[in-house]
């Protein structure tokens, strides 16, 4: 098949390093995600990569151990990047956990188009933390899936950074399944690149299994970050928290796209999602799209979302006892983006991510 004339350069450069197949002609008849595509409407990759440098990147995986085994592994075959980043990886890197065990996979990207797979397991009965970041340099496009598997009764700590590039775009897909039982806790820290986007997509067993996801991001003019997460829920008894709180500095997008789908066998979920984001300032962007889907008729299920501004009279107080201004509007918004990273147990991981909020604050006040 033929390269159709709409692909731009990167898109037709990528399209020729992947061998003839279903794949090269998905992307050749599609090309990469737009914003006429619902699911990223607000974040369009192909007009962010038009542009890119065409050659081939490197992505350093600096991991702090070795992995268990390499093997071929798919993706979710009906995700376009993930497929891409399993087509065009050299073999998948497994991490078993053990009891105890802090993974950490520290991933950055290099000018240039670089694509990774890894997977990681977390067997049954045992507890663990993984711990990631993420980096791109000016020029580069890093494309990153990892598979996530909980074995029954497991628990994961999961802790995901992501540092701000101004001229880098990341799309980093997450599939993880949760056995009866298992938990998982997730904490997300962003700050937003050319365009970042952070998407996660969790198959709930339900059976006593918890999952709770959070994250706070912090967008600076320029950049734009986009969450996007999916819970099946497939089985009865199941818990689902989400709580996501952002904000944006003028000329900065943020996205937060939640859906929580409950199929019928999945009886008395309990499921919870909650979106704060706060407007920093006139040009600041933030689009929300919180969905639940319900096919079961005995659940206790709820979602919210607000977007605002500073609120001017707690502004006024501080300012009434000392602070400047701008001072006072850090405050405040610290204030409002630690609730999701104080949920994180670890004092010493907590207290950094709470340090690289702080950091980025007085960037943008």
């Amino acid at each position: 098949m033929g390269v159709v004339p709409h692909l731009s350069a990167f898109e037709a450069a990528l399209a020729a390093s992947l061998p003839a197949g279903e794949l090269r002609a998905a992307l050749e008849t599609g090309g990469l995600p737009h914003r006429r595509v619902e699911a990223w409407k607000w974040s369009d990759l192909r007009a962010a990569l038009a542009k890119a440098p065409a050659g081939a990147g490197t992505l350093s995986v600096n991991a702090s151990r070795k992995a268990d085994e390499m093997r071929v592994l798919d993706h979710q075959p009906d995700l376009l990047m993930p497929r891409l980043a399993a087509g065009l990886s050299e073999g998948c890197p497994v991490y078993a956990l053990k009891e105890g065990e802090s993974l950490s996979l520290d991933f950055e990207g290099s000018e240039g188009a670089a694509h990774h797979i890894a997977a990681v397991n977390v067997p049954a009965g045992v507890q663990a933390t993984l711990h990631e970041r993420y980096r791109v340099a000016a020029g580069g496009f890093a494309n990153i899936a990892l598979r996530i598997v909980l074995g029954e009764g497991a628990t994961l700590t999961r802790i995901v950074e992501q540092d701000a590039s101004p001229d880098g775009v990341l799309v980093a897909t997450s599939g993880i399944d949760l056995a009866a039982r298992a938990k998982l806790h997730q904490t997300t820290l962003g700050f937003g690149a050319k365009l970042a986007r952070l998407e996660t997509h969790v198959s709930h067993a339900g059976e006593g299994a918890e999952l709770n996801l959070g994250g706070s991001y912090l967008i600076a003019s320029g950049l734009h970050l986009d969450q996007t997460g999916i819970v099946r829920h497939t089985g009865p008894n199941g818990a689902t928290r989400e709580l996501f709180k952002g904000a944006a500095a003028k000329g900065g997008r943020g996205v937060f796209q939640g859906k929580i789908h409950v199929e019928q066998a999945a009886q008395k979920t309990d499921a919870q999602m909650n979106h704060r984001g706060l407007l920093l300032a006139d040009g600041a962007e933030i689009y929300a799209k919180p969905e639940l889907e319900i096919y079961a008729d005995d659940v206790v299920c709820a979602h919210g979302n607000a977007l605002g501004a500073v609120d001017e009279e707690a502004l006024f107080y501080m300012r009434q006892r000392g602070l400047s201004e701008p001072r006072a509007r850090a405050v405040l918004t610290r204030s409002f983006l630690a609730e999701p990273l104080d949920a994180v147990e670890d004092e010493t991981v907590r207290e950094a991510l709470l340090a690289r909020l702080d950091a980025a604050l007085e960037a943008v006040s």
